[in-house]
């Protein structure tokens, strides 16, 4: 069965917060962002979001008003874990999903994210791994389909094939 990943980068955050790192929320240009990538990931598929506990990934979340359609919002899971959480934290908890969920939506922070999108893209499409690796700024995101569950991806990349790398307002790449 085929399945859809999407990781994102949380977006444009204010640059300090008096409740520190974890406490600092979207910048007025972060819900601009947010909301015109909640537009264009609209028909993707989402059933599911796992999400930072952190307020600048929650806010994205919100701003991004994912539906399932016809069932109101697509139900988020807020880890403490993915709040700077390391590559394989992230695919460890991306392992843990149900596999009756095919449409996955992983939202977080530098370097997790990005280090993630281009390990699974390296299998498919090195050059573009690379790109990942270079340049993924506020509110990125990179999309991928998953042939097989879910746990597969807790260690290895077989079955992994990038299918787009995107960021709100500019031309998604599609590969």
């Amino acid at each position: 069965m085929n399945r859809t990943l999407v990781l994102m980068r949380h977006a444009k955050a204010l640059a300090h917060s008096a409740l520190g790192d974890r406490g600092r929320e979207l910048a007025p240009r972060g819900w601009q962002e947010a909301q015109q990538a909640g537009r264009e990931l609209a028909g993707h598929g989402i059933q599911s979001v796992l999400c930072s506990a952190s307020a600048r990934t929650r806010q994205t979340v919100e701003a991004l008003g994912l539906r399932v359609p016809g069932d109101g919002p697509v139900p988020v899971e807020y880890l403490d874990d993915l709040y700077l959480g390391t590559a394989d934290a992230i695919r460890r908890r991306i392992g843990e999903v149900d596999d009756d969920i095919t449409g996955l939506l992983v939202v977080g922070h530098s370097p997790g994210i990005p280090t993630v999108a281009a390990d699974l893209a390296w299998a498919s499409k090195p050059q573009d791994a690379d790109t990942i690796q270079r340049w993924f700024p506020t509110a990125s995101y990179s999309q991928f389909r998953i042939d097989g569950p879910w746990a597969g991806l807790r260690d290895s990349d077989e079955g992994v094939r990038l299918t787009a790398i995107g960021r709100p307002g500019q031309t998604t790449i599609q590969t």
